[in-house]
């Protein structure tokens, strides 16, 4: 554990200040970008393709009974109407279903804000975990050295995924068994609560931290942090036990079920054999917005496409808060390694020049002045 924490500064896409000026630092883009590996976005120009792809819908997949259902009672509205010995069907009025379909829409279009706002909130509370941890890791190695932060750094990468396996139902100790020490994990697997555990040990190691020499003012600040995480665990899991009302979502499904139920009676006698596709596509769209609102109702677990990609990144967001904690604990060093300026108790500098080129230059150590001034000189 502790050498996967204190790796070289290759991890973080630079070169070994022994092999490399610090004026040439590579900087790897994919390793610093924000963006995660499974993040898509929609373009105009993906037309085609979405239209391509629909049979494959995982929304279609999801719909197919309803449809089905719909399928077949289109149709013997349509046979019954034409071979019928009695007749064919009594035509319904339009009128009733005009009125009615704004008052669908407005149950549907509710029922989406409602889950897309659970959806939201979901995602809001991990960035809170995300800046928090980054935070906590931060004034962790500023009150103590990296290696005597070690336990509670650990215990912050570990963090996020304990939270995203408490919220998902899983006990996946794979990635803890490399991120803690066995008794550690041991000990964790013992709890029901697991994220409230690690805060538990951070909150008891912080106090700990006394004995690195760490105040009782910088102590309040780190408990601050973890009171923080633990009030996002709460949240998570107050959106995932409070799903939206059941009479809500199930009188949406009937209502819609009765609608486009009904709707082949007003249309049959003047499209026939059209009414099929007409309402094919109006199941689709209609029953489709239904099943947006179900499937993004539930963040934590809910996967948006046939290769199972979840639709919160959580594996993501865990793999950049322990990339950022493992970063936050070499940056002194990394600093220290190329000579970065520091603050000094008796400074030589004593007024400041004009000019950030002089200022840097004034804050050189002095055989590095005198190299560069060397190098600057016109040559006869």
């Amino acid at each position: 554990m502790d050498a996967a924490l204190f790796s070289p500064p290759e991890f973080m896409g630079v070169s070994s200040p022994t092999t490399r000026s610090p004026r040439t630092i590579g900087i790897d883009a994919a390793l610093f970008t924000p963006a995660y590996n499974t993040t898509q976005r929609y373009a105009a120009s993906d037309w085609a393709k979405n239209l391509r792809t629909l049979p494959r819908s995982m929304i279609l997949k999801r719909i197919r009974s309803p449809l089905t259902f719909n399928f077949v009672v289109t149709t013997g509205c349509i046979l019954f109407n034409i071979f019928s010995p009695w007749g064919p069907l009594p035509r319904l009025p339009p009128l009733a279903h005009t009125l009615l379909g704004g008052a669908l829409g407005l149950l549907l279009v509710f029922r989406t804000n409602a889950a897309y706002d659970r959806f939201w909130e979901a995602r809001r509370q991990w960035g809170v975990v995300t800046a928090e941890c980054r935070n906590l890791a931060s004034l962790a190695v500023t009150f103590m050295t990296p290696r005597q932060a070690l336990p509670i750094l650990s215990l912050i990468a570990a963090f996020p995924v304990v939270m995203k396996n408490y919220l998902r139902g899983e006990r996946d100790t794979r990635r803890l068994n490399a991120l803690l020490v066995p008794e550690e994990v041991q000990a964790l697997n013992a709890v029901v609560n697991q994220p409230q555990y690690v805060l538990a040990r951070i909150r008891l190691l912080s106090q700990a931290s006394s004995a690195a020499g760490v105040t009782e003012k910088e102590r309040e600040t780190l408990l601050k942090s973890a009171q923080v995480l633990g009030d996002c665990v709460s949240t998570c899991e107050r959106i995932y036990n409070t799903p939206i009302p059941l009479p809500y979502s199930r009188h949406t499904s009937r209502f819609l079920v009765l609608y486009v139920s009904t709707l082949p009676l007003v249309l049959v006698d003047a499209l026939n054999w059209a009414t099929l596709p007409v309402m094919a596509t109006v199941c689709w769209a209609l029953f489709g917005i239904l099943e947006i609102g179900n499937l993004i109702e539930e963040p934590f677990t809910a996967v948006v496409d046939s290769d199972k990609r979840p639709l919160l990144p959580l594996t993501e967001v865990c793999r950049t808060i322990r990339r950022d904690v493992r970063a936050i604990a070499q940056y002194e060093i990394l600093a220290r390694s190329y000579r970065c300026p520091t603050v000094k108790a008796n400074p030589s500098l004593l007024e400041l020049p004009d000019g950030f080129s002089k200022l840097r230059n004034s804050l050189r150590p002095k055989n590095e002045t005198a190299k560069a001034e060397e190098l600057a000189l016109p040559k006869l």
